[in-house]
């Protein structure tokens, strides 16, 4: 099941980032992520209450699922926008690099020669698609975006290695509740950072066009998290995140 997770979420990001692409042509990113901490509320909270989890595991399951929309949310829309989403997204996309690495390191994992070898191709895979048509090395020379796009992908293998090992004490359905909760402050302090009015989101529905990308984008991402918990909780990190990436 978790390879199946795991493929479904690495559909729903595909189309995710298409969308959040084409909202950044007209919105900054702190639009997109008040939207996916919208969609979060309203899928994530009944999708884990349809799980269920137990009501204790959620103050052990807070402090990780903080660090987690902190770390592979928040920073990753605002790391994306830094530079050409193609650029920026095809380093960020190494991410599975970093978190099978804190995965051997912090969980202890272990691959055997044959997992190793699939997830190495998994890996080159997810690379090899997401490079633009053309790419020279002057695209990445004196570049500061690169620095974000690695600082971003390094972060989240970190924060997806840490989630893993609370997910595997208590479930990915307590951890998607708090994070669907965490997200909140952090969209309204990310609005305040880039002077984002609230009064603008009043009249959503009759400009429901104007919103229509970032609404996309934050459905798909919403669903590819529901897959990537998943995955982490049936199978290891070293193997759920290739595919996820």
């Amino acid at each position: 099941m978790g390879i199946f997770y795991g493929i479904f979420a690495s559909l729903s990001f595909s189309l995710f980032y298409t969308f959040l692409k084409k909202s950044y042509e007209d919105f900054p990113p702190s639009i997109a992520f008040f939207f996916d901490m919208l969609l979060g509320l309203v899928i994530w909270i009944p999708f884990s209450l349809f799980l269920g989890f137990e009501v204790s595991d959620l103050p052990q399951v807070a402090i990780y699922a903080a660090i987690s929309a902190l770390l592979s949310e928040a920073f990753s829309f605002y790391v994306v926008s830094k530079g050409e989403v193609s650029l920026t997204g095809t380093i960020f996309s190494s991410y599975p690099i970093y978190t099978i690495l804190f995965a051997l390191i912090l969980l202890g994992e272990t691959l055997s020669l044959e997992k190793s070898i699939v997830v190495g191709i998994t890996l080159f895979g997810s690379l090899l698609a997401a490079l633009p048509q053309k790419l020279t090395w002057d695209d990445f020379k004196q570049k500061s975006f690169i620095l974000w796009a690695v600082a971003g992908a390094i972060a989240a293998g970190f924060s997806d290695t840490l989630s893993k090992g609370i997910i595997d004490q208590t479930s990915a359905a307590a951890f998607l509740f708090c994070l669907a909760l965490f997200q909140v402050p952090l969209s309204l302090a990310y609005l305040k950072i880039e002077k984002q009015s609230l009064n603008q989101f009043g009249t959503i529905f009759q400009n429901i066009g104007k919103y229509s990308y970032s609404l996309l984008g934050a459905l798909f991402n919403a669903l590819g998290l529901i897959g990537l918990w998943l995955a982490f909780e049936h199978t290891q990190a070293s193997i759920a995140s290739p595919l996820t990436g």
